[in-house]
C-alpha cells in the first residue's frame, strides 16, 4: 500500500507539469494562430483600419480665373493666401508640456486679430470632427507667424484670394466676390467661365496630431478657372471714368455714364458708371454703387431719341429729310394735348430742321405720320423694351409701353424720349445701328473664355439684324451732321479733320407721376460721321444745368480720345447740305 501511495505521489507532479506544458502549448498555438491572422490573413484589413484612424482629408483649392481687358491687362486675379485648419478631435485631446489648447489659441488670435473664445467655439462646435477652419485668408507674413508658434495640431492650407489690381477701373462692371460665392457684375454672370473646381487631398497624422511627411495622396485634383477676356479697353475705361467724374462734379450731378460701342461689331469698348466702385473695398461702398447703373437703371432718354423716331418714319416712307413740318413753339394735338418746345425757333422746319432745333412739336408731327404697329416693331428691333445680349447681372430692359397701352399722347411723346425709358447701352446700340448702315449688331462685353487646357471659347452674342434700309441710315447720318453744323455749339464739339454726327437731349425726370425740375442731360453721336467707327453716348443725372449743350465739350473729349487711341483715320469731303426750313 505504501508503495502504491508513493507511486501516486510521484506521478502527480508529472501530471501537473504535463498539464502546464499542454496549456502553455495551447496558449502559444492560440497566439501563433492569432499572430498569423493579424500578420497574414487580416494584415491588409488591419493596416487599412489603422491608416483610416490616422487619415485626414482637406480641400485643395483651384485658382479662380483672371478677368482681362481686350489687350490682356489684368482687371481681376487671385493671390495666394492661407487658411488655418485644425482637427478638433485631436486638438481637444492634446496635452502639451509647454501650454494648453487655450494658450495655443490665444497665440493664434494674437496673429489674426480674432477672439480666442471664438476660436475655442469653433473647436467645440463638433469636438469629434477631424476638420475645421480657424481662420481664413492669412497673408504669408501671418501664416509664418502662426507657423512659428509650433502648434502640432494646426495646419495651413494654401487658398486663393481675389484682388483687383486696377482698383475702381471697370469696378462696377467686374463686380466682386462674397465669402463663398460671386455676388455682382461679371464675377457673377460669368462664373461658369471663372469658377475653379476644388479637389481633395488626404494625409496621415500621428497620435499627437502631427502630419506624417510624405503621406499626402491627391484623391480629387483641383481644376483652375478660365480666363475671361473682355472687349473693353482698360486705358480708355480709365480716361472715360475720369471724364465722367469731372463732368458729374462740375455740374453737381448725382450720377453719370458714358458708353462707347464699336459700330462694326457691337463691341463695348468702354462703359462707365459714376460714382464708381472699387471691388477691393466693396464692403464699405454705398449699396447704390455696387452694381452697374449703365445696365440696371433706365431713364427717359429725351431728345437723343429724336433721330431714331425720324429713322423709323423715313424707313416707313411717311416722311423724308426735307418734308416740311408745321412746328411752332407750342402746338395743340387734339386728344394728345398741348406740346411745347424748350426754345423759340422758325416754325417752318423740315424733318432735318426739327432735329437741328430739337423741336418737340416737329417730332410729334413726324410721330403722328406713323401707324402704331409697325413703329412698335421698329422700336423693338432697335433694341428697346428688352435687355441687351450681354446678359449682365441685374440688367434692365427699360420700358417700352405695350402696343395696347399707347394712347394719343404716348404715341407722340415717345418720339422725343418721354413715356419710355432706356439704358445708356440701349441708346448706344440704336446709334450703332444707324452708324452700321441700319444693321444692329448684338452688343458684346465678353470677348472669350480661355479654359485651363488652352481652349478658347469665343463669345457668340447672336445674329445681326437689319432694322432700317442702308439708305435710311445714310440719310439720318447726314441729318446728324446738320445738327453738328447748325445747332450753335459747333465750336464746342469740333475735332479738326473729322466729320461728326451728334444729337443732344434733355429729359425731365418723372417723380410721383409728374415731371418736375430734375433733368437728365445727354449727348449722343457717331465718329466719324462719314464712315462711322464708334457710337458714343454720355448722360448725367440731375445736374444743376438743364442745358444739354453744356455736355458738348465732354463728348468731344471722349471722341478725341477714341480717335487717338484707336487710330481713326480723318474724314474726307463734306456732308451734303439738307434744308432745315421751308
Amino acid at each position: 500500500m505504501r508503495g502504491e501511495e508513493r507511486t501516486r505521489r510521484t506521478r502527480r507532479p508529472g501530471l501537473r507539469f504535463g498539464a502546464a506544458v499542454a496549456l502553455t502549448l495551447v496558449v502559444v498555438v492560440a497566439f501563433a494562430v492569432r499572430l498569423v491572422d493579424i500578420q497574414v490573413v487580416s494584415a491588409a484589413t488591419l493596416t487599412q483600419q489603422a491608416k483610416d484612424r490616422r487619415a485626414l482629408e482637406a480641400p485643395v483649392y483651384g485658382v479662380r480665373g483672371d478677368i482681362v481687358d481686350r489687350e490682356g491687362n489684368v482687371l481681376a486675379d487671385s493671390v495666394e493666401r492661407y487658411d488655418i485648419t485644425v482637427s478638433p478631435r485631436v486638438a481637444l485631446g492634446f496635452t502639451e508640456l509647454n501650454g494648453s489648447v487655450e494658450q495655443a489659441l490665444a497665440g493664434i488670435a494674437g496673429v489674426t486679430g480674432q477672439d480666442p473664445a471664438a476660436l475655442m467655439q469653433i473647436l467645440a462646435e463638433d469636438p469629434q470632427s477631424d476638420y475645421a477652419v480657424l481662420s481664413k485668408g492669412l497673408t504669408l507674413e501671418q501664416y509664418q507667424a502662426v507657423d512659428a508658434l509650433d502648434i502640432p495640431w494646426v495646419y495651413a492650407v494654401r487658398v486663393q484670394s481675389r484682388t483687383y489690381p486696377n482698383g475702381a477701373i471697370a469696378g462696377n462692371l467686374i463686380g466682386f466676390l462674397g465669402t463663398d460665392e460671386p455676388l455682382a457684375g461679371l464675377e457673377r454672370s460669368q462664373n461658369a467661365c471663372l469658377a475653379a473646381q476644388d479637389g481633395v487631398i488626404s494625409y496621415e497624422r500621428s497620435e499627437d496630431g502631427v502630419r506624417i511627411p510624405d503621406t499626402e495622396v491627391t484623391e480629387v485634383p483641383a481644376v483652375d478657372g478660365g480666363t475671361l477676356k473682355l472687349t473693353i479697353d482698360r486705358d480708355l475705361q480709365w480716361y472715360l471714368q475720369e471724364t465722367t467724374a469731372k463732368a458729374g462734379m462740375h455740374f453737381g450731378a448725382t450720377w453719370g455714364s458714358v458708353a462707347v460701342v464699336r459700330v462694326s461689331d457691337g463691341a463695348i469698348m468702354a462703359l462707365t458708371d459714376w460714382p464708381t466702385l472699387d471691388p477691393n473695398d466693396f464692403q464699405d461702398a454705398d449699396p447704390s454703387v455696387t452694381g452697374s447703373r449703365a445696365f440696371a437703371i433706365p431713364y427717359e432718354p429725351g431728345s437723343i431719341m429724336k433721330p431714331i423716331n425720324a429713322a423709323i418714319a423715313i424707313d416707313l416712307g411717311t416722311v423724308t429729310p426735307e418734308t416740311p413740318l408745321d412746328a411752332p413753339y407750342a402746338k395743340d394735338f387734339g386728344e394728345a394735348g398741348r406740346i411745347t418746345d424748350a426754345t423759340w425757333h422758325d416754325p417752318q422746319l423740315t424733318v432735318t430742321g426739327s432735329l437741328v432745333e430739337s423741336s418737340n412739336t416737329g417730332t410729334s408731327d413726324i410721330a403722328d405720320t406713323m401707324p402704331n404697329e409697325p413703329r412698335y416693331d421698329y422700336l423693338q428691333r432697335f433694341g428697346f423694351g428688352h435687355g441687351t445680349e450681354v446678359g449682365f447681372t441685374g440688367e434692365s430692359g427699360g420700358y417700352l409701353p405695350e402696343l395696347q397701352d399707347w394712347d394719343a399722347r404716348t404715341r407722340l411723346v415717345m418720339g422725343y424720349g418721354q413715356a419710355m425709358s432706356t439704358t445708356i447701352l440701349q441708346m448706344a446700340s440704336a446709334y450703332q445701328t444707324i452708324g452700321n448702315d441700319g444693321v444692329r449688331m448684338p452688343l458684346k462685353l465678353v470677348d472669350s473664355c480661355t479654359q485651363p487646357d488652352g481652349t478658347v471659347v469665343e463669345n457668340d452674342p447672336g445674329e445681326p439684324e437689319r432694322v432700317v434700309r442702308s439708305e435710311t441710315a445714310a440719310e439720318v447720318r447726314n441729318m446728324l451732321e446738320m445738327v453738328f453744323l447748325h445747332n450753335g455749339v459747333t465750336d464746342s464739339l469740333a475735332i479738326p479733320g473729322y466729320r461728326l454726327g451728334v444729337k443732344s437731349g434733355t429729359a425731365e425726370v418723372a417723380e410721383n407721376g409728374e415731371y418736375g425740375n430734375k433733368t437728365v442731360i445727354s449727348y449722343a453721336g457717331l465718329v466719324p460721321a462719314d464712315r462711322p467707327e464708334y457710337a458714343i453716348v454720355i448722360s448725367l443725372g440731375v445736374p444743376w444745368s438743364a442745358f444739354s449743350s453744356n455736355l458738348a465739350p465732354y463728348w468731344r473729349d471722349v471722341a478725341s480720345q477714341v480717335i487717338t487711341m484707336f487710330h481713326v483715320q480723318p474724314s474726307s469731303g463734306a456732308p451734303a447740305e439738307i434744308p432745315t426750313t421751308w
